[in-house]
């Protein structure tokens, strides 16, 4: 029973949960909501920044071609732009989560452990008092 109690926890983790790989680390574009969501952002950043710099440029009076090309310049920074602030948002999420699903785990190490240790302690009094019931029917004159 004591060799029991000396066995470290071991926490199983599902394949898919795995790391694909030692040394990769942690990266965006194998979360799937961060994935899709900077996409929407980057996408919507182009098109916002290309309208609003093609309006800008014909309220100026600037001819069609040189507005075009001024606004594909703008929709192209408004895509890079958005991109910066989707991957930095995105990436505190994902160590917030991470942070998170740590916390769950060591929560549930510990209630393991001590369900654990409960069990133990309730096993070593059951034999416990085993032993003294047979001590007792051994001292107990027999008829």
């Amino acid at each position: 029973m004591a060799a029991d109690a000396q066995a470290p926890t071991e926490v199983l983790v599902p394949e898919e949960a795995a790391p694909i790989a030692a040394g990769d680390g942690i990266r965006l574009s194998a979360h799937p909501r961060a994935r899709r969501h900077i996409a929407i952002a980057k996408g919507w950043g182009g098109l916002i920044a290309f309208l609003l710099v093609l309006k800008l440029s014909r309220g100026t009076g600037l001819p069609w071609p040189d507005a075009l090309e001024r606004a594909l310049v703008g929709g192209i920074v408004g895509y890079l732009a958005l991109w910066m602030i989707a991957q930095t948002v995105w990436r505190h999420i994902a160590l917030a989560e991470l942070e998170d699903l740590r916390k769950r785990l060591v929560a549930k190490a510990q209630e393991q452990q001590s369900e654990r240790e409960r069990l133990i302690a309730a096993a070593e009094a059951e034999r416990a008092a085993a032993q003294a019931r047979a001590q007792a029917a051994a001292a107990a004159p027999t008829p």
